[in-house]
């Protein structure tokens, strides 16, 4: 009879446990990416309803600047490498790579390019990224494309999403379904001194990555970044 009982407690706790762990994946996975504020924001900007209690909030969210290059192409440069990796890198515990620290401290790839006053940069980024499901890793994969000038910081391209999870360090991102997916994604940067342009100079061209949101990292390969000079 003890023993019975025994069996019976020692099962309930499992289950209990089982119970908290599985609430607490999901609640990790079902995270968003996107604010509430600015998914309101961008259903008033659409004339869609918005909650009251989030009309406020909405209203005083500034709408993204629409930007744009134009320019015949003067040079094409290609970076590639067509092997496996992996990154133990997570997006919102501070890696350090990249702008805003929340990348692998190691860029994916990366080079220099010379840009001058008036022209144009063009970057296409593409990958084969692994699943959750096939490879036991986060459920997203993170990109960020930087540039960074000689004695600065890294500086994202025009292309992402500012604020992943409420944190400024700019992103885009890919969730593999079931065994592997294609990433893609196109990035763009004026040369200037507008507010949203870099001024002329030698530049390194970084890709980094990380998992999101829940533990595990990425994991991808045939990795390509592509540039555009004009």
């Amino acid at each position: 009879m003890k023993h019975q009982k025994l069996v019976v407690a020692v099962v309930g706790w499992m289950m209990l446990a089982l119970s908290l762990g599985t609430s607490t994946r999901v609640a990790a996975q079902e995270r968003p990416a996107f604010p509430k504020e600015a998914v309101e924001a961008a259903k008033r900007a659409a004339g869609q309803p918005v909650k009251p209690a989030a009309a406020a909030s909405a209203a005083a969210a500034a709408a993204a600047a629409v930007l744009g290059c134009r320019g015949p192409i003067s040079q094409a440069l290609d970076v590639g490498f067509e092997g496996l990796r992996f990154t133990s890198a997570v997006y919102g515990t501070n890696p350090g790579g990249g702008e805003g620290g929340q990348f692998d401290r190691t860029p994916l790839l990366t080079t220099k390019v010379d840009l001058a006053d008036g022209t144009c940069l063009d970057a296409h980024v593409s990958a084969i990224v692994g699943s959750a499901r096939a490879y036991g890793v986060s459920n997203l994969a993170l990109f960020q494309v930087t540039l960074t000038p000689v004695g600065g910081g890294p500086r994202h391209m025009v292309g992402h999403y500012e604020t992943p999870y409420g944190r400024p360090s700019p992103a885009v991102a890919l969730e593999a379904e079931r065994d592997v997916d294609m990433y893609a994604s196109n990035f763009f940067q004026r040369v200037g001194k507008g507010a949203h342009e870099v001024p002329p100079g030698t530049y390194k061209v970084d890709v980094w990555w990380a998992g999101a949101p829940n533990p595990g990292g990425a994991i991808g390969a045939a990795f390509i970044l592509k540039l555009y000079l004009r």
